[in-house]
């Protein structure tokens, strides 16, 4: 049977593949596949691992089915977080657009992954409503340090289809803890400037306390488990920035931090 496998950022740099249909046996875990890649190209096996089939996270010992598409992602960008470097790649030069495949860019209610400029104002039309007390807005912007050190532009990288899922996954969590919280979020890919916004998140409740708890709780989900991938360009080179893997931090952190019950770092 026959798989079509995807790789992202560092580990599309590292194995030298963006896409590619692969003939498996059957049984075959998504770790199995994972380690026969990374026996043929070994530094895929220095960085940590998370694992997608058809577009959402899954268990090592997933087996895989005729048709699917499985997706290998590198840690999420979640912040500043640390910098990986693909030693012996040079930076990728920017892909022209091709016919058939523009960027993604469909408004999917209230969740988007776009190479568009992010309108905050349009978001917050999204979560408007005659009830609403409280209305929050969040906007991540391209700062000019990391970790330091000077930076130049940000590039951003997603797995378009799964990333919206997952913001639209958040707002679904959002709704379930503070059912009367209104969620809407948008995140930029490409190159990005100096001071230009990454992110942008509107939460709206009828009360202050439950907008600030859902805002917050968006970002740390965000951060934790959007597959979205940030390459810093600076006076030392280029480097993808590691946060955590995908998963691997559950909704419950995120909801300490927003009841204000805990202090939480992805990383």
């Amino acid at each position: 049977m026959r798989v079509h496998v995807k790789f992202f950022a560092i580990f599309r740099e590292m194995a030298g593949i963006k896409t590619e249909w692969t003939e498996v046996v059957e049984g075959t875990t998504i770790e199995g596949l994972w380690k026969q890649y990374a026996e043929r190209s070994p530094r895929l096996g220095n960085i940590r691992a998370a694992y997608a089939q058809n577009q959402r996270l899954v268990k090592p010992d997933q087996v895989l089915g005729d048709g699917d598409e499985v997706g290998f992602l590198p840690p999420v960008s979640g912040g500043e977080g640390k910098r990986q470097k693909a030693k012996g790649k040079k930076a990728t030069p920017p892909r022209k657009k091709k016919t058939g495949a523009k960027a993604r860019d469909a408004r999917t209610n209230d969740a988007l992954i776009t190479r568009k400029r992010l309108d905050l104002n349009a978001l917050v039309k999204r979560v408007d409503f005659p009830g609403a007390g409280a209305i929050l807005t969040f906007s991540g912007v391209v700062r000019d340090n990391a970790l330091g050190k000077a930076v130049k532009r940000l590039e951003y990288e997603a797995y378009p289809g799964m990333a919206e899922a997952t913001l639209r996954d958040i707002i679904a969590e959002i709704h379930e803890r503070w059912p009367d919280a209104r969620a809407a979020m948008a995140h930029r890919i490409g190159k990005l400037k100096i001071g230009e916004a990454s992110l942008i998140i509107a939460v709206s409740a009828p009360h202050r306390p439950e907008a600030y708890a859902a805002s917050r709780y968006a970002i740390e989900r965000i951060k934790a488990i959007l597959p979205v991938w940030k390459k810093e360009f600076g006076v030392d080179g280029d480097h993808w920035v590691e946060g955590p893997v995908a998963g691997e931090l559950q909704p419950e952190n995120a909801e300490q931090v927003a009841s204000g019950g805990a202090e939480y770092s992805p990383f």
